[in-house]
């Protein structure tokens, strides 16, 4: 993957296979159809989820299905350590044929992809997403399973689509006229492109649709080489997404590119070889050596790829080149021109960044795109951030740590930096605060979110420019480090958004420390805009079985209900009852031990009308909210529980 370096680390990642899709038999739309009443009202997922017991809802996708849920989901019948892919699957067939019907997924349409094992003797399992025999592009479904093989958890963007037809499975346009429409939306020169598999993507509505995926390959002016994914409508020619695989890397092979372009060049030095007496060459080996040690050290893994791959890298690449960037198998790096930046690769954060992008490919594999594209970027600024840190014993505060490139960009200018993890804007175009982020915003850029999150939730504080006033506990860059890459190998998927990145996060803060890290967290997310948690609504109790006086509500209004439930109870029930001559339209949502949001429940019928009932199997003991929303406004509804 390659980066540019602009004032901006870019990022890109070649490298993946690309299978051509064979004489894979087409479903016909009766075959693959859901039920689509169901699916419009949410019933057919409140069912799913009804099935299994105590299950949360902990977030939600844009078209409501969930995204997280926790709870007792299924058991594993063995481990799945040291087993073929194929057999994988086997070991937890039963969970994945009640987790499955949550997304509006077949088990079938779930392929094993791969899996990490955490220091806890977790198991967390990837499947990616089949449609009609293709790939769904950034479709994925995590499963987590703890050491006595219990599934605890599921989450992922893995789903159907709510499109009120089966999309189109026959394309209308050909593969040579997508490769013509993707070639035009690059600005590369020398350019060629070529169509190499169809896919489903997801567009901007969020509804699946057939593409080709074209891969366009050529140069920028610079010399930066250029490889996109670029996803075609197959229907209307459209371009659904662009996504660049060249991201702006203890085995070290140093080469030297004799100021062209031709990689990876001529070796200088291999690993265990004496000094060149090249100052480039020897800044660069010396410095590839220390983030190696330092992922090792924090994260636990072995190189990049936690299997101990070789860090190539190529020095005195092209003529006064200002970048560096990670290519799939390489780091490349510029001497830079002396005025904008001196050698790239003898500076820690450079080789720190773009070697945790491959870190990144080799784990998540975050598209370099959108809100997921901005997270790639951050994720990589904040392992230039934890390895600076790591040489100073994770001392704080240090305000260089908080610099990125700072060593090597202007040098005539004292303490300038590509940018600022701790202030992003005081680059001048970084952002900070995630209501000013839209869908054009450069991945560079938007990266300010989540790298603020990062600072404030390592060293503590608020805002910097009191965008909010959230005050957020530091818990220490070791800590931060540990949870946030913990996140992005274990459960973030290609398609994370922010939203998303803060349960995530939060849930790893939850597993490897504990309700005191998770909160900092949360803080963190919402300090800069993100999850802004709104104050509880007011509640008021219920009395067992008996329902309440009539009320109503407005538009995105909450009114809330707590019900204490004892231990032993086999069912619970809330009735929403709609009276005579009711109007309007009130959602169910129920959960326990705190109010629900839109995004976090235990049940919610989600249909049409006022009438809606939660019916809830065993019932944890504790106190339970049942909450009535404004869909729309309404009058003359009643609550009851019941246990």
């Amino acid at each position: 993957m390659s980066h540019q370096l602009s004032r901006t680390l870019r990022a890109a990642c070649v490298g993946f296979v690309f299978v051509a899709c064979g004489s894979t038999e087409l479903l016909s739309a009766a075959d693959d159809t859901l039920s689509l009443a169901s699916e419009r009202d949410g019933t057919d997922i409140q069912q799913a989820l009804s099935a299994m017991s105590g299950v949360s809802v902990l977030s939600t996708q844009r078209d409501g299905t969930p995204d997280f849920i926790k709870g007792h989901l299924g058991t594993a019948s063995a481990s799945a350590r040291g087993l073929a892919a194929a057999d994988v699957k086997a070991t937890v067939k039963a969970a994945l044929a009640s987790i499955a019907p949550v997304y509006r997924l077949h088990t079938e349409d779930l392929v094993f992809q791969r899996m990490t094992v955490d220091e806890q003797g977790h198991q967390h399992l990837r499947f990616s997403q089949l449609k009609n025999g293709f790939p769904v592009i950034g479709g994925e479904l995590l499963l987590h399973v703890d050491p006595d093989g219990v599934v605890y958890a599921a989450n992922g963007s893995a789903r159907d689509s709510l499109q009120p037809s089966l999309p189109l499975v026959q394309p209308r346009i050909s593969a040579e006229a997508a490769a013509r429409g993707a070639l035009e939306a690059t600005s590369a020169s020398n350019r060629e492109a070529r169509a190499e598999r169809l896919v489903y993507v997801r567009d901007v509505s969020d509804q699946l649709v057939l593409a080709h995926e074209v891969r366009v390959q050529g140069l920028l002016a610079d010399d930066t080489p250029v490889d996109d994914r670029v996803y075609v409508n197959a229907n209307t020619s459209a371009v659904e997404l662009r996504a660049p695989r060249i991201f702006n890397a203890k085995n070290r092979k140093v080469y030297s590119g004799n100021n062209r372009t031709t990689l990876p060049g001529t070796l200088r030095r291999s690993e265990g070889g004496a000094a060149t007496g090249d100052t480039n060459v020897d800044g660069t080996y010396d410095v590839l050596g220390t983030v190696y040690e330092c992922f090792k050290a924090v994260f636990g893994i072995d190189s990049y790829n936690n299997a101990g791959a070789v860090l190539i890298s190529t020095t005195h690449y092209s003529t006064n080149y200002v970048n560096a960037y990670w290519n799939g198998t390489q780091m490349v790096c510029g001497d830079g021109d002396g005025a904008n930046s001196s050698a790239l690769c003898k500076d820690l954060d450079v080789v720190a960044h773009e070697l945790y992008h491959a870190v990144t490919e080799s784990t998540s594999n975050l598209t370099y795109a959108g809100e997921s594209g901005g997270l790639n970027e951050s994720f990589s600024d904040a392992a230039a951030a934890i390895c600076e840190s790591w040489t100073r014993g994770f001392v704080l505060p240090d305000p260089d740590i908080w610099k990125i490139g700072e060593d090597v960009w202007t040098p005539a200018t004292p303490g300038d930096a590509l940018r600022y993890m701790d202030d992003p804007v005081r680059d001048g175009i970084s952002l900070d605060y995630y209501p000013n982020y839209n869908g054009n915003t450069d991945v560079h850029y938007s990266s300010g979110i989540s790298n603020l999150a990062f600072a404030l939730l390592a060293k503590g504080g608020t805002h910097p420019r009191g965008k909010t006033s959230v005050v957020v506990p530091g818990i220490g860059v070791e800590k931060a480090a540990h949870i946030w890459h913990w996140a992005n190998a274990n459960i973030f998927t290609a398609s994370t958004n922010f939203a998303q990145a803060k349960t995530y996060t939060e849930q790893s803060a939850l597993q490897l420390y504990g309700q005191t890290e998770a909160n900092a967290v949360s803080a963190a997310w919402q300090a800069v805009g993100v999850g802004v948690v709104s104050p509880p609504p007011p509640t008021q109790p219920l009395t067992n079985g008996v329902a309440t006086a009539p009320y109503g509500g407005a538009v995105g209004s909450m009114t809330c209900w707590t019900l204490d439930v004892p231990a032993g109870k086999s069912s619970l029930v809330f009735n929403q009852v709609g009276g005579t001559g009711n109007t309007g339209d009130a959602d169910l949502y129920v959960r326990l031990g705190a109010a629900p949001t839109t995004t976090t429940y235990n049940c919610r019928p989600y249909l049409s009308g006022n009438s809606e009932t939660c019916t809830l199997s065993n019932p944890a003991a504790g106190t339970w909210y049942a909450c009535s929303r404004g869909y729309s406004a309404f009058t003359n509804v009643t609550m009851k529980g019941t246990y």
